[in-house]
């Protein structure tokens, strides 16, 4: 159920920053107001890793690293014990509806593309996703 609910909200952010566009974000201010100057590269790239590290801890790999933006991916899960339990009961149904679903979930299994991610820090120090 959580892949299906993930898939949803990620369609729905889609569509909305397609429709209304994203929202902009508050210049970075002091406690008087005045707006704080661009972070130094080192604070960035310090800001930068933490995040990558904890998006590699939640099971994501990185596929593509530079100094300010990386590309990140995440393989679906394969849900083995309800395509078995699928299986079994179409091999006692009806045998070749369970050989076809078996060439189905192979096909699928083998064509399978990984999910995507690309990650960036502005000058602000803000971390961007897309």
């Amino acid at each position: 159920m959580k892949p299906v609910l993930d898939k949803f909200i990620e369609i729905v952010k889609k569509l909305w920053v397609q429709f209304y566009g994203e929202k902009p974000l508050p210049p970075r201010v002091d406690e008087l107001g005045q707006p704080l100057p661009p972070l130094p590269p080192e604070e960035r790239r310090k800001a930068f890793r933490t995040e990558i590290t904890e998006y590699v801890a939640s099971g994501w790999s990185i596929e593509i690293e530079n100094e300010f933006d990386a590309v990140l991916s995440k393989k679906g899960k394969f849900y083995w014990a309800g395509k078995l339990v699928i299986f079994l009961v179409l091999l006692f149904l009806f045998f070749p509806a369970a050989l076809f679903y078996l060439i189905v979930i192979v096909i699928k299994g083998v064509n399978a593309k990984p999910a995507r991610l690309r990650l960036w820090i502005n000058e602000d120090g803000r971390i961007k996703r897309a």
